[in-house]
């Protein structure tokens, strides 16, 4: 069953192209070793529980370059299998409609990041709001991740990334993927956004302009969607302004806040 779902989620584009945009940016450095060695020390320190996991992702190829062997406890699964597939293995116990606004998230969090100064990247930090959905018993799991960027090359892309892993003992409220994210400004101040859950009416809006706003979300640019719709880039403009104006938001960011 793993196996399957893996197999599907290499077949969507919009999966790889996530895979590549992340990947594309990693370089060998120094030290690799020594660090992933500071991550099982600090596994060692905090004595991490069933209901607690540390995990390292590996951006250049999506493999696991750590992550601390209770992750069975929450999977059902054993660890050679996230051994093997790496995210794809993480992505495949995520419930059906948290892995799609997983992948929506990371989407947009991406231009995010590269437009941070390096002084900005070193403070970023997000969290987020998910189910796992348990192998054995079908359970529904809740679990809240914390991360960080752990090595960095020198222009801040991210190797490794460092994960602190919750397990929820109860639903949260509300009952949904949630997510923010932050980081200290320039100027010193503490920049935070967070998922907001207030419906927006998308009844306003024309069938063109509810495919923009799919794209929008995605970080599309305007030429990028032009060419998907067969329009011109000064249309998809046009669109985008009715659209901001229609759902009375001010940019794509905005819009992300409030859709649930």
């Amino acid at each position: 069953m793993g196996v399957d779902i893996i197999e599907q989620l290499k077949n969507q584009d919009k999966y790889k192209k996530l895979f590549r945009t992340w990947g594309d940016k990693g370089t060998l450095l120094e030290r690799e070793e020594e660090m992933i060695q500071e991550l099982e020390n600090l596994n060692l320190q905090i004595n991490s529980g069933e209901n607690l996991i540390i995990g390292s992702f590996d951006y250049r190829d999506y493999s696991l370059a750590y992550f601390t062997d209770n992750i069975f406890d929450v999977s059902g699964l054993p660890v050679e299998y996230f051994k093997k597939y790496g995210l794809e293995a993480t992505m495949s116990m995520f419930h059906e409609d948290d892995r799609d606004e997983m992948i929506q998230f990371h989407q947009s969090l991406l231009p995010i990041y590269d437009k941070l100064t390096i002084e900005e990247k070193k403070t970023f930090g997000c969290t987020y709001t998910y189910r796992w959905v348990h192998r054995i018993t079908n359970e529904h799991i809740w679990q809240v991740s914390s991360l960080i960027p752990y090595i960095t090359d020198q222009e801040g892309n991210i190797i490794y990334d460092l994960q602190i892993v919750v397990r929820l003992n109860s639903v949260p409220n509300p009952a949904a993927f949630n997510w923010e994210y932050h980081y200290i400004a320039s100027n010193g101040t503490k920049r935070k956004v967070e998922k907001q859950f207030e419906q927006i009416s998308f009844d306003v809006l024309s069938k063109r302009e509810k495919q923009i706003v799919d794209l929008m979300v995605q970080g599309k640019t305007s030429l990028a969607m032009s060419e998907e719709l067969g329009v011109s880039p000064n249309t998809v403009i046009t669109h985008r302004k009715n659209i901001l104006r229609k759902l009375k938001v001010k940019n794509v960011l905005d819009l992300m806040n409030k859709m649930k």
